[in-house]
């Protein structure tokens, strides 16, 4: 989840009442001593310190009876009155250099380093403690990942992005906007970096006697009968694979990824059944705990049930808060971020395949993607058989108000429908046979506004158009909130998705090759008046398809016909025969046959100054690009 500032988040409240409420962290004059410094003759097991290049580290240490440990460390906090997520702090939140250590089996936490058992100054924090452990294997983390200040006035945090990119970024803002409160924030980056290299850090040690019980391994411990292990996932990332289940199994999954609030999720994963499209399994806000360190890091720790049959495991992360860089606290398991599949024993690990996906990608029949803000993208294709499809489409849902008052959601109006969507029609009938409709999407990651259909439909032979439309804000390229985990597929794309499909059964369609079409004046704009003469050498009935604005029972951008030989108007398209045309409630569709005599004809179709083709003041119609008159032959 990407900051506004980059690499940055600053709070800066200031208010006499506030100070007085509710005080100020007062740092102790202590003077730390690094445990380098100490007797020489103590022996350290495990030594975690300088930070300069990695803002984590971990190791294992096992212990094969009940051992007392002693534990000296240094690092940095600051109390945060004003905490993005205020009634839901946790105590690590207020640590940004500090230790931990979790039990390497159950990966639960056993001890951290916290302000309530460190001591001394915001960036010289100081903590001994012992803790008797059971036998067992156990893992010990420390983290640096970035710096902040507080004051019983004001509060700021900023990022420390090692990446030689990224490092000084958000550093070189936040100095100058900071400077007028802080002289000495210039230094902050070349004072953390000191600290990081010879202050901050956490040393175990055992007594003498029972130094014999300490055995040391690489973190994280791996598991028995792991499935699959997509873990120690950076920014951008996107993990696909296809699970084959031979026989019904249960699986344990364990993830760690990124969310807030009902259910915005960043880094996540789930499991959709190749088959039916269903998501049998998915990280949300409601089915995670969390996972420590920062209240973001969520995790999903629990077994999935998978009957016989193809899946599709994904995981993705967004553009910021990874392994890469963590822009706030980390997770308690930090190597173990992304997603475990994990088997009860050996013959059930036996009955999965995985592979590394699809091949959808060569089915491509239409695509339209990367669509931009006001976009309206249209394709059409023609089936010569009937085909399964595969229809995958990215979009936005709209009017999704929220209000938030210390990270907390106060105010929520949501309604069902969508700002950008995707639909495809019958050419010939212009019948939708099929929409893009919130109720059948799930979330696309990011914002909870991003919303993804993962849909199979089954089309008979024919011709078909594919539209994409876009409202004026957040899409590709223009986000304004989080953008989904797929941006580049931000649109629609159909495919085919029979095992059998071939795309010889499939051509490109435009709708200038249909035959049956007698007069076509179509995408009419503004103050026009269209016209156009044919000819029927017998009399039959026509299909009429004509769209156009009608307001209080009188049409305003309408069609008519006339006998050319005496001038009489032997059709015209009233609001009383016309029907709803989807969109603004004056957009009205006349969609019938009618009886003509042999002989020749004009059809017109007027628009007024207002609310044409492309320059809608109001909802288009679903149809939009028909906005005019098409006279068929009847079949």
């Amino acid at each position: 989840m990407r900051k506004i500032i980059p690499h940055s988040s600053i709070t800066l409240i200031i208010g006499i009442v506030a100070y007085l409420f509710l005080g100020a962290v007062q740092p102790t004059d202590n003077n730390p001593i690094s445990p380098a410094q100490e007797n020489t003759a103590k022996k350290y097991f495990i030594t975690l310190k300088d930070f300069t290049q990695e803002e984590v580290k971990g190791i294992g240490f096992s212990l094969d009876k009940e051992t007392t440990v002693h534990i000296n460390a240094i690092g940095g906090g600051s109390k945060n009155f004003w905490g993005e997520d205020r009634g839901k702090q946790h105590s690590s939140n207020d640590m940004y250099a500090y230790g931990w250590i979790i039990n390497a089996d159950t990966r639960e936490l056993v001890w951290e380093m916290t302000m309530s058992n460190t001591s001394g100054k915001e960036e010289d924090r100081t903590c001994e403690d012992d803790i008797a452990l059971k036998p067992g294997s156990y893992e010990v983390y420390y983290s640096a990942h970035g710096y902040a200040k507080s004051s019983g006035l004001s509060f700021y945090s900023n990022n420390i992005d090692r990446r030689s990119q990224n490092k000084d970024q958000g550093n070189r803002f936040v100095e100058k906007f900071l400077g007028w409160f802080d002289d000495d924030y210039k230094d902050m980056y070349e004072s953390f970096m000191a600290k990081a290299k010879d202050t901050w850090g956490i040393f175990l040690s055992v007594s003498n006697n029972e130094s014999g019980s300490v055995q040391i391994f690489n973190a994280p411990k791996k598991k028995s009968n792991i499935i699959y292990a997509g873990t120690g996932m950076g920014d951008g990332a996107y993990i696909k694979k296809v699970i084959t289940v031979n026989n019904d199994i249960t699986i344990a999954i364990y993830a760690l990824g990124e969310g807030r609030g009902k259910d915005e999720v960043f880094d996540y994963g789930w499991i959709t059944n190749t088959k039916t499209r269903e998501r049998v399994w998915e990280m949300k806000q409601s089915n995670t705990d969390h996972a420590g360190g920062a209240s973001k890091n969520i995790v999903f720790n629990g077994d999935v049930r998978l009957p016989k049959g193809i899946y599709e495991l994904n995981f993705v992360t967004d553009d910021s808060h990874s392994r890469d860089d963590w822009n706030s606290a980390p997770p308690y398991d930090p190597f173990n971020y992304g997603i475990t599949l994990i088997a009860k024993n050996e013959n059930d690990k036996s009955a999965i395949t995985l592979s590394d996906g699809t091949n959808e990608k060569k089915n491509i029949i239409v695509q339209l993607v990367k669509a931009r803000d006001n976009d309206f993208l249209q394709a059409g294709f023609s089936l010569k058989e009937e085909t399964q499809l595969h229809i995958y489409a990215l979009g936005e849902a709209s009017n999704d108000m929220r209000i938030k008052v210390f990270g907390q959601s106060v105010y929520e109006n949501e309604k069902n429908n969508l700002a950008d969507y995707g639909w495809i029609i019958n050419a010939k009938t212009r019948e939708r046979v099929w929409q893009m409709k919130l109720q059948n999407t799930e979330h696309a990651g990011g914002a909870r506004k991003n919303r993804l259909a993962d849909e199979f439909i089954t089309l008979p032979a024919g011709n078909y158009i594919v539209f994409y439309h876009t409202d004026d804000s957040h899409a590709y390229h223009d986000w304004n909130d989080d953008k989904p985990f797929n941006p580049e597929l931000y649109g629609i794309t159909v495919m085919g998705a029979d095992e059998n499909f071939s795309l010889k059964n499939v051509a490109k369609f435009e709708e200038t090759q249909d035959e049956n079409v007698i007069v076509q004046m179509i995408k009419v704009r503004d103050d026009k008046h269209v016209r156009q003469k044919f000819t029927l050498d017998k009399a039959m009935k026509v299909r009429v398809y004509s769209i156009g604005e009608g307001v209080g029972n009188d049409m305003a951008d309408y069609a008519w016909i006339e006998n050319v030989k005496n001038g009489e108007v032997v059709w015209e398209m009233t609001y009383r025969t016309t029907s709803y045309a989807g969109g603004a409630k004056k957009n009205r569709k006349f969609d019938k046959l009618i009886f003509l005599e042999k002989g020749e004809y004009e059809v017109h179709f007027q628009t007024d100054d207002s609310h044409a083709f492309n320059d809608w003041n109001d909802d288009p119609p679903e149809d939009r690009t028909h906005w005019g008159v098409t006279i068929y032959k009847e079949q």
